[in-house]
């Protein structure tokens, strides 16, 4: 107190703790009869220059809105504080405070910004070392000791790598539950609507209510769980300030690539979804690195693919096997991203990558009401995506599968190929067929391109309709008949690779500034989730691995 001339009070933004009395001290400062404190933050001989000539321009100029600290409003013209500088229509101070700026620019490089925040955190460690005790000087903080192991140049990114892989097989153990008893639901909804036509029955409504929207939409809200799980993990791993630490571990990787160890921090975000992680990129210096990971940003595998891989994995990979599948499919799109960005690093983006300095926060124990609301938000997306985009495109698929009208009331497989979707599917059979994929996934990846989910609700309505003889067995039991581990490990790395949705390819080009980029990263990610696929697939069928 003695020091800043006000009061000092002990609080914990973190938990909330004594905020009214904060609250209160302030509205008493803004209030007091007292003089404003004489201690001020010193920026140095030059900075403190400039700032005096600005606060004799702000006091000629009548520059004062609402009568404000005069040399406050000198460093935040100089901080470029956006709200000052609205405030101020005066040309001739606008013109000394450029000037300025490009004054103290030239003292070291860096913006006026970085410095004066420098300076005023110099300012706040001198206070406190003036005013602490320390035990011992060379006490370490607890940060400092887990810092050692978790940012150990040879242990960091093994320590990731399991950190992630106890992150996945979570997922599916906890999900697996809750997963169960939402499909039982949806399949006791099917039967119970089912139960309100003859069996016979070759309603358009009851086949759109069941086939459709059941079949499609339910199909997606089955993963839920691991949704939610998922991006539980994620939370807790962000709140107690282990994701940055991520971030730094990769920084030396990222410069062998050519890229900024800032790249790693968009690419984390894509586990998400890649949509932000594209619009994360404006924190990046250069407009060549923010191309590169924007390009790469979608082999991080977002959460839109998660309920692919939840289908998939359970439906010809044994329970043992779960974390590992789902760990290994994200650690391929992360190895295929730094390979893509070497790639791209020595063809398209030639040029030196920039250092890498970030402040490592302190580990916090997370806050249940954080943790709530992560996952609240990621829940409600994802279910109003499935209320909306899914619904309309479930409808639309349900149509194509369902129509010409003259086959209503047909449930064979080859009356079902003859469906506007069977037509679709079989004409780009040919394609897919190296791949192990027949018209029925083609269908679904077509489906896919417009948003990752639909393929599992393609696949729900294909087999809602195709196979209506079966009742409400399972998805998954249907796909573990029709096809081999093989088969489902490709269609989980084709997803993993092909192109992102359309929304993602809209943020690109808006981002880039160029159709071009968005081109490049549509064909350029299909072509090598193709190539990769059918390598895969081929090498795997003659090797024999995977097909019984």
């Amino acid at each position: 107190s003695d020091l800043l001339g006000c009061s000092v009070l002990e609080v914990v933004g973190h938990h909330n703790k004594d905020r009214q009395k904060l609250i209160d001290a302030i509205i008493s400062a803004i209030h007091t009869d007292k003089p404003n404190p004489a201690v001020k933050v010193n920026y140095g001989k030059d900075i403190e220059s400039e700032i005096s000539k600005l606060t004799d321009l702000i006091g000629k100029n009548g520059f004062d809105p609402e009568k404000t600290n005069k040399r406050w409003l000198a460093v935040k013209l100089i901080e470029h504080d956006a709200d000052v500088i609205s405030s101020n229509t005066n040309l001739q101070l606008s013109a000394a405070v450029e000037k300025s700026t490009n004054r103290i620019r030239s003292l070291d490089g860096d913006s006026p910004e970085i410095i004066i925040a420098e300076r005023r955190y110099g300012f706040i460690a001198g206070v406190i070392r003036e005013t602490t005790l320390s035990t011992s000087s060379s006490r370490q903080t607890i940060s400092e000791d887990l810092d050692k192991v978790l940012t150990n140049r040879y242990f960091g990114i093994p320590i990731f790598m399991v950190l992630m892989y106890l992150v996945f097989q979570l997922t599916f153990t906890l999900g697996s539950y809750p997963m169960g008893w939402i499909e039982s639901f949806f399949g006791w909804s099917s039967e119970a609507i089912s139960g309100w036509w003859e069996l016979d029955s070759t309603s358009l409504l009851r086949s759109l209510l069941v086939d459709g929207i059941i079949g499609g939409v339910g199909g997606v809200i089955v993963f839920l769980p691991n949704i939610v799980f998922l991006f539980l993990a994620i939370a807790i791993l962000e709140d107690t300030g282990y994701m940055p630490r991520a971030a730094f571990i990769m920084d030396r990787l990222m410069h062998k690539l050519g890229l900024h160890g800032k790249s790693f921090i968009p690419m984390l975000i894509g586990f998400g979804c890649s949509i932000p992680a594209i619009m994360a990129t404006r924190t990046l210096d250069t407009r060549r690195e923010r191309l590169i990971t924007m390009l790469i940003a979608p082999l991080m595998s977002c959460g839109a693919r998660l309920p692919i891989y939840a289908l998939i994995i359970p439906a010809f990979f044994p329970m043992k096997m779960h974390g590992v599948m789902l760990w290994s499919i994200y650690m391929i799109g992360i190895a295929l991203a730094v390979v893509s960005a070497k790639l791209l690093r020595i063809s398209f983006f030639k040029g030196p990558s920039m250092p890498f300095v970030m402040e490592l926060p302190p580990y916090r124990m997370p806050t249940l009401k954080a943790l709530t609301i992560h996952m609240w938000e990621r829940s409600w997306l994802y279910l109003k995506k499935a209320g909306t985009v899914i619904l309309g495109i479930s409808i639309i698929m349900w149509a194509l599968t369902t129509f010409p009208v003259e086959r209503i009331g047909d449930s064979s497989e080859n009356d079902l190929s003859e469906s506007y979707a069977g037509q679709i599917g079989r004409t780009i059979e040919p394609v897919i067929a190296p791949m192990g994929f027949d018209w029925k996934i083609g269908t679904a990846l077509i489906g896919a391109f417009a948003a990752k989910e639909v393929f599992v609700s393609q696949l729900g309505i294909v087999y809602s309709v195709g196979d209506s003889n079966e009742g409400s067995a399972a998805l998954r039991d249907k796909l573990q008949k029709k096809y081999n581990p093989l088969i489902g490990f490709c269609i989980m790395l084709f997803t993993l690779i092909a192109a992102p949705c359309m929304a993602t390819i809209a943020v690109t080009k808006r981002e880039s500034n160029s159709w071009k980029w968005a081109a490049l990263q549509f064909f350029g990610l299909t072509v090598l989730a193709y190539v990769l696929t059918v390598s895969v697939y081929q090498i795997g069928k003659l090797l024999s691995i995977g097909v019984a």
